[in-house]
């Protein structure tokens, strides 16, 4: 019989670990903060722990009580003659004992599948070896304690648990760590989803992802087996689950060393940190239980882009104290601090008016940074890069990378600035313009840049005219000067006006012929009627074709709802139109017209 129980017992045994993953969903839900998810434990790594079930049982299992081990009496039965008595008597054995409590036995035989213990039953009850760990197997003749569940199952037999009566014992003790908040020592043993396994001696706790650490972990599995002191956090008594804490024991450690590293701290002292983050504006740096920033101007007394070009996260680096606030903990620290400051030097290195070679480092919209030693930049505006040249995209002349020589025109060592300039390497031609151009002069020149207010074309090497979009035509008004002229184009101009102040030329192609608006004049009087052909439209209404390469315009205003339903929404170019001269301004350019009501079809 004893043969048949112990079966029963390795098949419940085994049963015992088939509800985990519900367990570890019951704990998940039932804790109080937000975890990191954690890949659930693999199948194929259940199975293959299985073996280990036998050393370290799932007391968080709902089906642990459920795991009974059943000790039947002697084959030998009372005749009814006896029954009686022999129930009296039995009866009498159980006067200071009951149900579902922890009693104590005395270990009387052990074999190779159980333990005998005397409970002071009439018969003996038998608990299997698999209860024991082989190095605590107790000595014949010791007493253990066993929890007593029934005096009698179904089948007549004594149930008997040294587990359940271990779990009890530990369940109020980690009741008791938990009121007091005492520490308890642990040992992580697998992973689960939302966070790790703990054994704490006899009974499993669940450790939630966040609480792990007060540093974000990049690997839960270097945990794996190590041993750690434990805040209890969390006591479910329906479910027999608890939730406990590293993170709550590190952080009581960390405010410690906070106090004790605020009490010293002082500005210019330098200390040792690890690299904790790294954000856009700078990184924070762990000192041992206070974090300090480091701004990103003083990671180096160069320019940087990103703090991660100077650190990166988890390095050891020493830093200075630069400031700090004790009641907010905020702590300013810095980098280059460290090293000797190259500016206290550059005011004898670079001087006004020396020309200096460096490497282009960035470039902005505003200008070029020149690297001129390790640490020490230049700043060439745009408007110091040509004395008489539109510049606008700086990064269609230069590249990163490129060696490119300047000048020096104004260097300030505390504000750690120096301007430089490529323009001074070369004569200011303003100073000689007499000598280059006149009013009046006819030359040919190359258009080196189309706006839409007008055209850049090149005097000489080192000097630009510009054409007005008035300055293209007599009678055309264009929308954009590129319906004239073109980058690369070669072009006649004639030099219209020089402006010193402004340090302008201005050049006009019209001025190449005579002006024909007297004509124009004579030829259109208000209140003329006249024909003329479709052009186009812009915002400022309908440009309309006449003869000899004459435009004019009629103004939105001057069309009727009417005119714009029946007319203008049909016009195509070179529709022709009846039209009436409303003005015309040849200081303009200008003549107005409106559409003729005879357009209109009956």
């Amino acid at each position: 019989m004893n043969d048949k129980l112990n079966n029963e017992v390795k098949e419940n045994i085994k049963d015992t670990g088939s509800d985990e993953p519900k367990l570890e969903e019951s704990v998940v839900e039932e804790t109080v903060v937000e975890e990191t998810v954690v890949e659930a434990v693999e199948q194929k790594d259940e199975k293959k722990s299985s073996s280990d079930n036998k050393k370290i049982k799932d007391y968080l299992s709902k089906d642990l009580f459920a795991d009974i081990k059943r000790i039947s009496f002697l084959d030998d039965q009372p005749s009814e003659d006896n029954e009686k008595s022999l129930s009296e008597e039995y009866q009498g054995t159980f006067n200071d004992i009951s149900e579902n409590q922890i009693i104590s036995a005395k270990v009387i035989g052990i074999s190779d599948s159980d333990v005998m213990v005397d409970i002071g039953f009439k018969s003996e009850g038998l608990i299997s070896r698999s209860e024991f760990d082989n190095k605590d197997l107790p000595e014949i003749g010791s007493n253990i304690d066993i929890f007593l569940e029934k005096f009698e199952d179904n089948d007549g037999n004594i149930t008997l648990s040294k587990y359940k009566a271990d779990f009890i014992k530990r369940w109020d003790e980690l009741k008791h760590f938990c009121e007091s908040g005492e520490p308890v020592n642990g040992k992580i043993i697998k992973r689960v989803k939302g966070g790790l396994v703990v054994d704490l001696n006899v009974i499993q706790a669940f450790l939630p992802g966040s609480q792990a650490d007060v540093q974000p972990i990049k690997n839960f599995d270097d945990l794996i087996g190590k041993e750690f002191d434990f805040q209890i956090v969390k006591v479910d008594e329906m479910r027999k689950n608890l939730v406990v804490s590293r993170k709550a024991i590190l952080e009581e450690s960390l405010n410690e060393k906070r106090q004790e590293l605020m009490a010293k701290i002082e500005i210019g002292a330098e200390l040792e940190g690890i690299v904790k983050n790294i954000t856009d504006f700078g990184a924070f740096v762990d000192l041992g239980g206070v974090d300090g920033l480091i701004h990103i101007t003083d990671f180096s007394w160069g320019r940087i882009n990103h703090p991660s070009e100077i650190v990166e996260i988890g390095q050891n680096i020493n830093v200075q104290v630069i400031d700090f606030n004790k009641e907010t903990s905020r702590i300013s620290l810095g980098l280059k601090q460290l090293v000797e400051n190259p500016w206290e030097t550059i005011p004898e290195k670079f001087k006004v008016g020396d020309v200096v070679q460096g490497k282009i480092v960035s470039i902005m919209n505003y200008g070029i940074f020149i690297e001129l030693e390790k640490g020490i930049e230049g700043l060439i505006h745009i408007s110091e890069v040509s004395w008489t040249k539109n510049v606008q995209n700086l990064q269609d002349s230069y590249k990163v990378g490129e060696s490119l020589e300047s000048k020096v025109l104004f260097v300030d060592s505390g504000e750690q600035k120096i301007s430089l300039g490529i323009k001074q390497l070369s004569d200011d031609p303003w100073e000689k313009i007499s000598d280059l151009v006149k009013v009046g002069d006819k030359k040919t020149g190359t258009v080196n840049k189309v706006t839409k207010f007008g055209a850049f074309v090149s005097l000489t090497d080192s000097l630009e005219g510009f054409i007005r979009t008035t300055d293209f035509h007599w009678t055309k008004n264009p929308s954009h000067p590129r319906e004239f002229v073109n980058e690369g184009d070669s072009i006649d101009y004639l030099v219209l006006e020089i402006l010193e102040k402004e340090r302008k030329v201005l050049l006009s192609l019209k001025d190449l012929s005579e002006n024909p608006w007297e004509s124009i004049k004579s030829k259109f009087n208000s209140g003329d009627k006249i024909k003329g052909s479709f052009e186009k439209m812009n915002d400022s209404g309908i440009v309309i074709k006449l003869k000899d390469e004459i435009e004019g315009l009629i103004p939105m205003n001057k069309i009727s709802k009417d005119q714009k339903k029946n007319i203008v929404n049909d016009l195509n170019e070179g529709d022709t139109l009846d039209l009436l001269v409303v003005e015309v301004k040849p200081d303009n350019k200008n003549i107005t017209l409106m559409l003729d009501d005879s357009n209109v079809d009956d």
